[in-house]
């Protein structure tokens, strides 16, 4: 009998033993899978302002209301959200990716993006990339309250988002997001590369001084206002140490390890108001 009961204490603490490593196994963290060829699918969505009001959805603004909805389908769906410098990670210094990955950035750094969707990250516990134009930021440290319809984030706010663990910042440049005369980044035509290359140096690490100043560090990644850039500009932003930049061509990225050309010049969906979050996922992943 005392044998017998032996026995049955060593099958229960076998049978205890094998159901502890399945829960183990279940509860942890799917990553993607990297073929050898084909590298790891990278959706990137963008969006522009966040604005309560529906009469002001747009091609560049969008209502909490169809963001939330946004989040809602890509966490049912199975993705993940991460910053470029998940990425980064992944490509240079043996990080891992989840199994859907996937980057919601956000560009021009309105004042929105605190009121609206910081407490939506929160909520769902996903990430963001912020792109903040340098004179926007400085601009909005002059207004006595900030509006969500029109105002940009401050210095303050800035740190907010970062110090939250939600949201990486990027440099999206200091005052180059205009279409007057230059176009972006864009260079002139008859402007030779040392006459560009000091403005856009001048510009860029304005703020990146200025991100150091106010909120204690210096972003690594590089948006192109507007999207447009030219060889000098991509040969900057590497040799400035940039590790990744964004554009606006819409196609789902393909990552690979130690492929740093991968990191530069990332595709992004832009997030129109004026149609459905179903309509938009549909557009991005075909389904």
């Amino acid at each position: 009998m005392y044998i017998s009961l032996r026995i049955r204490k060593r099958v229960m603490l076998c049978v205890i033993a094998v159901l502890s490593m399945l829960a183990a196994v279940a509860v942890m963290p799917t990553f993607a899978k990297e073929e050898k060829t084909d590298g790891i699918k990278l959706p990137i969505i963008m969006y522009h302002s966040i604005v309560k009001n529906e009469d002001r959805s747009g091609e560049y603004v969008i209502t909490p209301i169809e963001l939330e909805k946004d989040l809602l389908y890509l966490k049912q769906n199975g993705y993940t959200t991460v910053f470029v410098n998940d990425v980064i990670r992944y490509v240079k210094r043996g990080g891992e990716l989840p199994e859907k990955p996937i980057i919601l950035s956000f560009d021009d750094g309105t004042y929105n993006y605190r009121e609206y969707l910081l407490p939506l990250l929160e909520k769902y516990d996903m990430k963001a990339t912020v792109s903040i134009v340098g004179a926007y930021t400085d601009a909005a440290c002059e207004e006595a309250e900030p509006d969500p319809a029109y105002s940009y984030l401050d210095w303050q706010d800035v740190s907010v988002l970062r110090d939250s663990g939600h949201v990486e910042i990027c440099n999206h440049s200091y005052d180059m997001h205009n279409l007057d005369g230059r176009r972006g980044v864009g260079q002139l035509e008859g402007e030779s590369y040392e006459d560009y290359r000091k403005i856009f140096l001048n510009d860029t690490t304005k703020l990146q001084t200025l991100c150091d100043e106010h909120c204690g560090f210096q972003p690594n990644v590089y948006t192109y206002p507007f999207g447009i850039t030219c060889e000098s500009a991509s040969r900057l932003v590497k040799n400035m140490g940039f590790e990744a930049s964004l554009g606006v061509e819409e196609k789902i990225n393909i990552i690979k390890k130690e492929d740093e050309r991968c990191l530069f010049g990332l595709y992004r969906y832009n997030r129109s108001g004026i149609i459905s979050t179903e309509e938009f996922m549909k557009k991005v992943f075909g389904a």
